[in-house]
């Protein structure tokens, strides 16, 4: 469940409003508001100000913030409670919060909780989010599901230093680790298995040509190892566009343009002397298995969320 939500003015970390139902349902205090105030200030001042979703974990708490325009919301929960209802609450708490007060109004604030009667719209929000089952008409879960798998939030942690009045302070680890759904590409088309396909009789034709040309070497002289080098280089360089087609890596875009170039380089002299044909022929599938490596993507596989 949501314990506590906060709104801060993002340029000086101002609280402009927050959640006044402290009570658990047992009549228990949920929460201690200075902790939760030295907490928020150590993410947002002692770290870079976050320009997207963050959230920290402590042993019995989660704290969530999202950056919105001028203002960062923050909500409080429970260890068990759902990432993406987390920020689909906090997303509906902005939404309502800049209908209702310009950018102006919110510069114009000049002491904390300013604008607190807007606790008047958090509590019921946050009653609704507090009952998942109400929720099914409301929101859309794969939107939200989808947005955070590709801009997952970053994760901040908290160690415990003494000071010079051996008091234990909280101190924030810069964000560091990206979370949420691993990555993985689109699952191969036929197109992409075709383009492997062909690959592979290219590589399986410089190998041929790599073997008669060193068993020529080795029985007379002559430049026939020369392009011997060049087709086993040609070998490596696509068994490394193999590769990139096929797995998830960084930059994958980038190592797929440098391996098509110097295959077309390479291409060029082995072949240019060849039928116009079998030239085009290298070209065309080198140029296949490039154009599958640009237009795999990363797969979006949302979780089924039972509410």
């Amino acid at each position: 469940m949501i314990l506590y939500a906060l709104i801060l003015r993002s340029r000086d970390i101002l609280p402009l409003t927050s959640t006044t139902n402290y009570q658990c349902t047992n009549g228990e205090s949920a929460i201690d508001l200075k902790l939760i105030n030295k907490i928020v200030k150590n993410v947002l001042k002692k770290t870079d100000m976050p320009k997207n979703k963050c959230f920290l974990r402590t042993n019995d708490k989660t704290y969530y913030f999202l950056p919105c325009l001028n203002i960062i919301c923050m909500a409080m929960c429970i260890p068990s409670y759902p990432q993406v209802l987390a920020y689909s609450f906090l997303e509906e708490l902005a939404g309502e919060f800049t209908k209702k007060y310009d950018r102006f109004k919110v510069e114009q604030a000049l002491r904390p909780y300013n604008l607190i009667e807007f606790d008047t719209t958090i509590h019921p929000i946050q009653q609704m989010y507090n009952k998942p089952q109400q929720l099914t008409s409301r929101i859309n879960l794969a939107e939200i599901t989808r947005d955070i798998t590709l801009d997952p939030p970053q994760e901040v942690f908290i160690v415990e230093e003494n000071s010079k009045n051996n008091i234990h302070t909280p101190q924030v680890i810069p964000p560091t680790v990206r979370v949420g759904p691993l990555p993985t590409l689109e699952p191969l088309s036929f197109i992409d298995k075709t383009s492997l396909i062909f690959t592979i009789f290219l590589i399986i034709h410089s190998i041929v040509i790599v073997m008669d040309s060193w068993r020529s070497w080795t029985t007379e002289e002559d430049d026939s190892l020369d392009t011997g080098w060049l087709h086993f280089c040609s070998i490596l360089f696509r068994l490394a566009q193999m590769y990139v087609l096929t797995h998830k890596q960084m930059y994958r875009w980038k190592k797929g343009w440098a391996l098509f170039l110097v295959l077309l380089g390479i291409d060029w002299i082995l072949y240019f002397s060849d039928d116009l044909w079998q030239v085009i022929l290298v070209y065309v599938i080198t140029t296949l298995t490039h154009t599958c490596i640009l237009r795999r993507k990363i797969a979006i596989k949302l979780p089924q969320y039972q509410i």
